[in-house]
């Protein structure tokens, strides 16, 4: 019964593109890094054919404890909370409070804190903004998937050697430069937050990168730090492997445009497919 329904909340996967040159085939996967459903059997699929899996950046245990751990050092770090709205840190600390509910059963015990926003304070106060600002952004998600994950532990268990296109330095720094502001008005926006997961994951399905990238355009990764520079680096590390192997590589679905594009200039094949 519960193959069942992990199957029954798997989806087909349409955001895969075909990269060719000569008589050799390689797949760029673009991933939703948080995503309600599981992709394992295209995954699984596309996988087992696959030399090589590149990943973004390290996925392994040791590498996202430290992660957390650095996200937790933001003491003295410049924070978004002030440019929040009241109306925002009371929809946040609800947010927060109905998933510490739904997990633990405590909702009687935060009615004896009913009006101070504490759980929005405790995850934010001395925490980097991007850690803080995900931490929320899951809660109010309750999504149990990430493409990246899932995919890495797919290739492990298929045996597949893995390699990673950045540093965890690399990607922590990155994580750094997020705006404050692009944080702030995603949090005021909350009014749009239902419609806007709704959207996302339709769109996603649907494997409509266009209209993704437009509905995407606001969110804080989407920022030229976070994509345009990274696109060149991201390409510059993936196509010497990809030249000689069909390798699979997963990378973040806005950085597709620009990755593409170079693969194409560079005297590629790409050609979106349904795995």
């Amino acid at each position: 019964m519960t193959d069942f329904f992990f199957w029954q909340n798997e989806k087909p996967l349409r955001m895969v593109w075909r990269v060719e040159k000569n008589s050799g085939a390689a797949y760029l996967i673009g991933t939703a890094h948080f995503f309600p459903h599981s992709f394992a059997r295209p995954l699984t699929r596309l996988l087992r054919a696959a030399p090589t899996v590149l990943f973004e950046g390290p996925l392994d245990d040791v590498s996202s404890a430290r992660i957390a751990e650095y996200g937790r050092q933001g003491a003295g770090v410049p924070t978004f909370v002030d440019a929040l709205t009241p109306e925002a840190i009371r929809e946040i600390e609800r947010v927060l409070r109905r998933r510490l509910a739904d997990a633990n059963g405590d909702e009687w015990l935060l009615t004896l804190v009913e009006r101070k926003p504490i759980y929005f304070e405790s995850c934010t106060r001395d925490v980097r903004p991007w850690a803080a600002f995900f931490s929320i952004w899951r809660a109010c998600l309750a999504w149990n998937y990430s493409m990246d994950l899932e995919g890495y532990q797919i290739a492990r268990r298929l045996g597949k050697p893995i390699q990673f296109l950045e540093t965890l330095d690399e990607q922590l720094a990155v994580l750094d430069n997020i705006p404050l502001e692009r944080i702030a008005h995603q949090l005021n926006d909350y009014t749009n937050w239902e419609t806007y997961k709704h959207e996302y994951v339709r769109t996603f399905l649907a494997g409509d990168l266009d209209k993704l990238m437009t509905l995407t355009a606001r969110f804080v990764t989407r920022g030229p730090v976070l994509v345009g520079a990274r696109d060149q680096i991201l390409f510059d590390r993936m196509q010497p492997i990809l030249e000689r192997e069909r390798a699979v590589a997963f990378v973040g679905f806005p950085h597709v445009p620009g990755v593409t594009a170079l693969f194409r200039n560079a005297g590629y094949a790409v050609t979106q497919v349904r795995a």
